[in-house]
């Protein structure tokens, strides 16, 4: 009678270990270099899009686009904001505004930074031509975790406005004084908040914008924003203040 030993043909169970951690360990260094060292740039961005249609004694539509691109790298930073609005009331316009903000930053450290800022804006309504705005100046990040970040900027500007009735422009020099402030309420869920103040010796603008955006699946969301605005001095027939509410369907890629 044969005895078989089994256990000569069986391999090692300290070698088997081995051979099945060793991959799994490179892998896992692979993925906590990528996390620890992220790749640059990185580019992100969201188009939005809004519309109202009312009817009955009065039949008025409006809509509401925006298009915001985003680029994160390890010194500069890019921002571009886009966004169109036209309303319409018994087939006659009532608003109609184009805008375009580019902002520019150059981190020094974690917490400082440069701040640049270039905007214009055609308002249909607003008793100008266009508008515009250059400043640069300096930020401080005073709040910067996952779920939060706080920016605080100042500095110098230039501001350009042309008038629509053929009076000229209005240039000047102006302090420029802005808050930016986000908020991940929980995951999908966030909060935006900026506000603005530009201030020279002809007139003092203000600017408020807040937003909550909720995810429902995948890349789109929908986004509930009131902006607000304020300035002192405005051309005759033009208003002092100006505010939107608006809802819209966000897709992020």
């Amino acid at each position: 009678m044969q005895y078989h030993d089994h256990q000569t043909h069986r391999p090692s169970s300290t070698k088997a270990c081995v051979a099945l951690l060793f991959p799994a360990l490179i892998v896992a260094r692979s993925l906590n270099a990528a996390d620890t060292e992220p790749s640059f740039p990185k580019w992100k961005g969201a188009a939005e899009l809004g519309s109202i249609r009312t009817t009955g004694n009065t039949n008025t539509s409006s809509i509401n686009a925006t298009l915001n691109l985003k680029r994160k790298a390890r010194v500069w930073d890019l921002v571009l904001n886009l966004d169109a609005l036209t309303s319409k009331e018994d087939d006659v316009t009532s608003k109609e505004r184009y805008k375009g903000t580019l902002d520019l930053n150059r981190k020094f450290t974690r917490h400082h930074y440069l701040a640049t800022t270039l905007s214009y804006e055609f308002d249909r309504f607003s008793g100008y031509d266009y508008q515009t705005l250059y400043s640069i100046g300096y930020g401080y990040r005073l709040i910067n975790n996952r779920r939060h970040y706080l920016d605080a900027e100042i500095g110098p500007g230039y501001r350009y406005d042309q008038r629509e009735d053929n009076s000229g422009a209005e240039e000047e020099t102006v302090l420029r004084l802005a808050g930016k402030y986000f908020w991940k309420i929980q995951k999908g869920v966030e909060f935006d908040q900026m506000l603005s103040v530009n201030t020279g010796s002809q007139k003092t603008t203000w600017r408020s914008e807040s937003s909550l955006k909720s995810r429902i699946n995948g890349s789109l969301a929908t986004k509930i924003s009131y902006h607000w605005d304020y300035t002192d001095t405005v051309p005759v027939d033009s208003k002092h203040t100006n505010s939107e509410f608006g809802v819209t369907l966000v897709y992020n890629f």
